[in-house]
C-alpha cells in the first residue's frame, strides 16, 4: 500500500511537471488563464492639462435622514468643474447651494458652500477604459463645508436654536450613473449621503452631527472627450474692426433677492435686453449691452412692480479658445462674464434711483451656423442699496437673470461672399411688404386686461441703397383698446381708431455681419424712424412720434418671402390717456407677420417680347365671400353679409390688366338692425407684382395683384332705392393650379356715399370684404 502511495505521488509530481513544460511552451499560465488579469496601471495615451477636463451642473432634492427641526424635504444645486487623471481615478471641485425647511424657523435656512470629491470610474476599472461606452457608473467620496443662515427671532431664548450665519463641515460619498448623451454630453443621476456638525440645521443634537441625503440630476459636458489636446489653429483674422464683432438679442427673465426662497422665485418678470460687442482676441472680447424689465417689487414698496432699466459693460472670456483653441466651426462655446453695470429703478420709492453694480454670468453658445448662435445665458448682478433698498444679502441688493437669446456675428471681410450690390437705376433693389399683426397701448391697466390688445394692418414701400442702408414708406391702421385707470372697481374700456405713415430707415443686421448675399434665406432688418399718428377718441387727434423695430425676413424664393417684426412707437404724453407711469411718455408696441416681396429693375423690351407668345390674356373669375362695414369694433363681425362677386378681364401689358367685375352682397345688418341688400358693378386697374419683381412668365407659381377702382351700385334699405358710388383698393392673391386656373383670396377695403347703411352720418360709410374663387384664364376666339 505504501509502495503504490508513493508510486501514484511521483506520477503526480510527473504529470504536473509535463503540464507546467506544455503551458510554458504555449506561454500561456494556468494562473493567468484562471484569473484573466488585464494590464495594470491603464493610463490615457496623452494627458495634457486642457485634456479629459468635464464640467457639470444638478438639480435635487436634498433633506436631513437625522431628526433635528427639519421637516419636509428642500432643494440643492451643484456645479462642477473636475479632471480624470487616469481612466479610472480623478477629482472634482465644486459649489453648492442649498435651502432646508425648518419646523424651528419661520424662514428656510439657507447653505451655500463648497466641495471636494475623488471619482473612482467603477467601469473602467471593472471593464476596461472605453471611451464609447454608452453607461457608466462612477464612486464618489469627498468633503464639503461652508455657511449656513437662518434669521428668525422667534425662538426667544432657546439655546438649541442658533441664529445667524453658521459655519458647517462634513464628509460625503455616492454614487453616479451617466448615460451617454453625445461625444461631449452626459446625463447623470447622483444619490449621495453625508455625515455634518450642527451648524448645518443651526440647532444641537445629542450626536453633535447630522445625516444628509440629496439626489442630483444633471448634465456632464466633456469638451475634451471631442476635442482632445489643443489642436484648432484656425487663423484669428482681426485685420479689420469690424472681424469679429457681435450683436446679440435676448429675453428672459429675472427676480429680485427677496427676503424667503418662494417670495424671490415667485417675483419672477420678464425682461429684454440688446447688446453689440467685439472679440478682440480668441479668448477675450467685450461687450456693452442694454436690459429693460420688471418684476415684483420687495413689501411696502410704493408700487406693485419693480421697473429697471440696466446698462452692461461686460468683459467676455471664452474658455473653450483658451483650453482647446481657436475653433471657427466649434459647435458649443462657454463663455465667462464679468462686468460693471449702471441701472436705474423705480417701483421700490416714490422717485426713480440710481445704482451702480457688479455683474457676472455664463453663456452657453450653440452654433447655428457661421454666423448665428443661439445661447443660454444665467446673470447674478449685485448692487448698491439704492436699487433696490437693500432687501438682499449685506444691505446691497442682488438680481438674477436668466436670458435666451440669438448672437450675429460678422464673417471676416476675406470670407464674404463677392456677389455685387447693383445701384444702376433707380428700380433696383425696391421692396414692398403687406402685414397684419396686433397692437397695444401700454399702461399699468391695459397690461392687466388681453381685450386692449387690437387689430393692425400695415404697408410699406422702400429702397436699399447700399446693402446695409435703406429707407421705406409705412402706413399702419387698425384700432386698440385702452382701459382708463379706474375711478371705481371697474377699469373703464375706451376704443381708438388708429392710423400712421411714417418714414424708415433701415439697416440691414445681416448683410452687415456676414456681407451681402441677394441668395441669403434669412436676414434681420433693424429700423429707426418718425411718423404722423391719427387716433380716434384723443383730445389730440394727431400727434407725430418715434418708432423703433426689428423684422426677421425669411426669403423662400427671389420674389416671395415672410416676415416678423415687433416695434415700439413713443409719443409725448396726453395723446392718449394713462401711461406706464414711471416712463412720462404714451408707449404703443405691435407685432406685425406678413409678406415681403423684392422687385428686380424691370425690363419692358425683354416683358414683351415674352407676352407677345401669350395667347390666354383673357380672364374670368369668380369668388364667394364675406363684407362688412369697416368698423372698429365687434359689429365688424356682427354685421357681416355673404358677397358673391364675378369679373371678367384681360392683361393688356405684361403688368398691367383691367377687369369689370359684378357684386352681390345681401343680409349684412347695419347699426339698426335692418337687412342690407347691394348689387353694383365696377371697374378695376390692376398690376402684377410678380412681373414686377421677376419678369413676365406664365409659371409664376404666386402672384401678388394690388388694384384700384370706381364701383357704382344699388343700395335696398327701408324698401327704397338709392344710388351708391365709391372707390375700391385692394390686393389679390393668386396661386397657380394649373396653366388656366388659378386660386385667389382677395381682401379689400373701400368708401361708399353716405346713402350705403341708410344712416344719415355726415361722413363716407367705409366697407370691407374678403372673398375666394377661381380664375380662369382663355384666348379670345376669333370669328371668320
Amino acid at each position: 500500500m505504501d509502495i503504490l502511495r508513493i508510486k501514484n505521488k511521483y506520477a503526480a509530481v510527473a504529470l504536473f511537471l509535463m503540464l507546467s513544460v506544455a503551458l510554458q511552451a504555449q506561454d500561456y499560465g494556468a494562473l493567468k488563464y484562471m484569473l484573466q488579469k488585464r494590464p495594470a496601471n491603464e493610463r490615457f495615451e496623452s494627458n495634457k492639462f486642457n485634456e479629459h477636463l468635464f464640467f457639470s451642473a444638478g438639480l435635487g432634492p436634498y433633506g436631513l435622514l437625522t431628526s433635528g427641526g427639519q421637516d419636509g424635504m428642500g432643494m440643492t444645486a451643484n456645479a462642477f468643474i473636475g479632471k480624470w487623471f487616469t481612466p479610472v481615478h480623478g477629482a472634482r471641485l465644486g459649489a453648492t447651494l442649498g435651502y432646508l425647511p425648518s419646523e424651528v424657523y419661520n424662514s428656510k435656512i439657507k447653505m451655500v458652500g463648497g466641495s471636494f470629491d475623488y471619482l473612482l470610474n467603477i467601469s473602467s476599472l471593472t471593464f476596461g477604459y472605453n471611451e464609447q461606452r454608452r453607461f457608466e457608473l462612477l464612486g464618489i467620496a469627498g468633503v464639503e463645508a461652508g455657511y449656513s443662515r437662518a434669521n428668525d427671532n422667534s425662538a426667544g431664548d432657546n439655546p438649541a436654536v442658533k441664529n445667524g450665519h453658521e459655519f458647517y463641515y462634513g464628509v460625503r460619498m455616492g454614487l453616479q450613473g451617466n448615460i451617454r448623451l453625445s461625444r461631449t454630453l452626459d446625463l447623470f443621476v447622483e444619490p449621495r449621503i453625508g455625515w455634518y456638525n450642527d451648524g448645518l440645521g443651526h440647532t444641537e443634537s445629542w450626536r453633535n452631527y447630522k445625516m444628509g441625503g440629496s439626489v442630483l440630476v444633471g448634465l456632464t459636458y466633456m469638451p475634451a472627450a471631442a476635442m482632445g489636446r489643443k489642436i484648432h489653429f484656425d487663423n484669428f483674422d482681426n485685420s479689420s474692426f469690424l472681424n469679429h464683432m457681435f450683436v446679440s438679442l435676448s429675453g428672459g427673465i429675472s427676480t429680485l433677492k427677496m427676503p424667503g426662497i418662494k417670495n424671490t422665485l415667485k417675483g419672477f418678470g420678464p425682461q429684454f435686453s440688446a447688446g453689440i460687442g467685439k472679440w478682440f482676441s480668441p479668448s477675450s472680447g467685450v461687450r456693452l449691452s442694454g436690459t429693460v424689465g420688471y418684476s415684483d417689487t420687495p413689501a411696502g414698496s410704493a408700487s406693485s412692480y419693480f421697473k429697471h432699466i440696466d446698462l452692461h459693460a461686460d468683459y467676455l472670456l471664452n474658455i473653450n479658445n483658451i483650453l482647446w483653441g481657436y475653433d471657427e466651426q466649434r459647435l458649443f462655446t462657454l463663455i465667462g462674464i464679468a462686468g460693471v453695470n449702471l441701472s436705474g429703478t423705480k417701483g421700490v420709492a416714490q422717485t426713480a434711483k440710481y445704482a451702480p453694480g457688479l455683474g457676472i454670468g455664463l453663456q452657453g453658445s450653440f452654433r447655428l451656423n457661421r454666423s448665428v448662435d443661439l445661447f443660454v445665458e444665467p446673470r447674478l448682478n449685485v448692487y448698491q442699496k439704492r436699487y433696490a433698498g437693500g432687501c438682499g444679502f449685506g444691505s446691497t441688493d442682488q438680481l438674477g437673470e436668466l436670458n435666451f437669446g440669438v448672437t450675429y456675428h460678422t464673417i471676416d471681410r476675406a470670407a464674404r461672399p463677392q456677389n455685387g450690390f447693383s445701384s444702376n437705376h433707380i428700380a433696383d433693389n425696391l421692396f414692398m411688404t403687406s402685414g397684419i399683426g396686433a397692437q397695444l397701448f401700454l399702461n399699468k391697466t391695459n397690461l392687466k386686461h388681453l381685450a386692449a390688445w387690437g387689430p393692425q394692418l400695415s404697408a410699406s414701400i422702400g429702397k436699399w441703397f447700399t446693402p446695409y442702408s435703406g429707407l421705406r414708406l409705412v402706413g399702419t391702421g387698425g384700432f386698440f383698446s385702452n382701459y382708463l385707470l379706474p375711478t371705481d372697481m371697474e377699469a373703464e374700456r375706451l376704443r381708438h381708431i388708429t392710423v400712421t405713415g411714417g418714414l424708415d430707415y433701415l439697416w440691414n443686421i445681416t448683410s452687415t455681419m456676414s456681407g451681402y448675399d441677394p441668395e441669403r434665406i434669412f436676414e434681420l432688418i433693424g429700423s429707426v424712424g418718425f411718423n404722423l399718428a391719427y387716433t380716434s377718441n384723443s383730445e389730440h387727434k394727431f400727434q407725430p412720434g418715434l418708432n423703433a423695430g426689428v423684422q426677421g425676413v425669411w426669403h423662400i424664393n427671389d420674389f416671395f418671402g415672410l416676415y416678423l417684426e415687433p416695434q415700439i412707437r413713443l409719443y409725448r404724453d396726453k395723446f392718449i390717456e394713462g401711461n406706464l407711469g414711471f416712463i412720462q411718455k404714451d408707449v404703443m408696441v405691435g407685432i406685425n407677420a406678413g409678406f415681403h416681396y423684392r422687385f428686380v429693375p424691370y425690363s419692358k423690351a425683354a416683358n414683351r417680347s415674352v407676352f407677345e407668345k401669350d395667347d390666354k390674356r383673357y380672364f374670368i373669375s369668380g369668388a364667394l365671400g364675406v363684407s362688412s362695414l369697416l368698423v372698429a369694433n365687434r359689429d365688424l363681425v356682427k354685421n357681416m353679409g355673404v358677397e358673391a362677386k364675378g369679373s371678367i378681364g384681360k392683361w393688356y401689358t405684361p403688368l398691367s390688366a383691367w377687369r369689370v367685375n359684378g357684386t352681390i352682397m345681401y343680409k349684412a345688418k347695419t347699426p339698426d338692425k335692418l337687412n342690407l341688400h347691394y348689387a353694383g358693378l365696377g371697374m378695376d386697374y390692376m398690376m402684377s407684382l410678380a412681373t414686377l419683381a421677376k419678369g413676365y412668365s406664365r409659371d409664376h407659381a404666386i402672384d401678388v395683384v394690388p388694384f384700384v377702382g370706381v364701383t357704382a351700385g344699388l343700395v335696398r334699405r327701408r324698401g327704397e332705392f338709392k344710388a351708391v358710388p365709391g372707390i375700391d383698393a385692394g390686393a389679390q392673391v393668386k396661386l397657380k393650379l394649373g396653366s388656366s386656373l388659378d386660386f385667389y383670396v382677395e381682401p379689400k377695403v373701400g368708401i361708399r356715399t353716405d346713402t350705403y347703411d341708410g344712416m344719415d352720418q355726415g361722413r363716407p360709410d367705409r366697407v370691407t370684404s374678403m372673398v375666394g374663387g377661381l380664375i380662369y384664364k382663355f384666348k379670345m376666339p376669333t370669328f371668320k
